[in-house]
C-alpha cells in the first residue's frame, strides 16, 4: 500500500505541476482551464501511478548493473517516460474520439516535454518513495 501511495502521490504532484506549467505558460490556457484539465487527469494518474513505478523499476533492473551512472539513469528514466506515457496518452485520445492523424500529432507534440521530464520525474519518484519510507525493491 505504501508503494502505491508513494508512486501515485509522485505522479499526481509532478504531473499536475508540469502539466499546469505547460498548459498555462506554453499553450496559453487560462488557469481555470488548466485546473479543469488537471482535475480530469487525476483519475488517470490514480490508475497509472503505481504501474509506471513498476515499469520504471523493471527497466532499471533490466538495463542496469549494480551501480548506474548518472547518464545511464537519465537514459533509462527518459526511456521509461516515453514508452509508458505516449501509449497511455494515445489511448486516452483514441477513447475520446481522436483520429489516427490527431493522435500522432498530439503525441508528437508532447515528445519534448516527456524527453525533458523523464529524469526529473524519476528523481522526484525516488524522493517520494523515501518520504513514504518505501524500501527499494530487490
Amino acid at each position: 500500500m505504501k508503494r502505491y501511495l508513494a508512486d501515485t502521490v509522485a505522479m499526481v504532484a509532478f504531473s499536475t505541476a508540469v502539466g499546469a506549467f505547460v498548459e498555462v505558460v506554453v499553450t496559453g490556457l487560462t488557469i481555470e482551464q488548466s485546473v479543469r484539465i488537471r482535475l480530469a487527469a487525476v483519475p488517470i494518474m490514480l490508475v497509472t501511478g503505481r504501474p509506471y513505478g513498476i515499469y520504471r523499476d523493471w527497466l532499471f533492473r533490466l538495463l542496469s548493473t549494480k551501480s548506474t551512472s548518472p547518464l545511464k539513469a537519465l537514459a533509462i528514466d527518459t526511456l521509461a517516460n516515453l514508452t509508458f506515457q505516449i501509449p497511455v496518452y494515445a489511448c486516452l485520445l483514441a477513447l475520446n474520439g481522436a483520429t489516427i492523424g490527431q493522435i500522432f500529432t498530439a503525441a508528437g507534440s508532447i515528445l519534448l516535454i516527456l524527453l525533458l521530464s523523464g529524469r526529473p520525474y524519476g528523481v522526484f519518484l525516488v524522493w517520494c518513495r523515501r518520504l513514504f519510507r518505501v524500501t527499494p525493491e530487490a
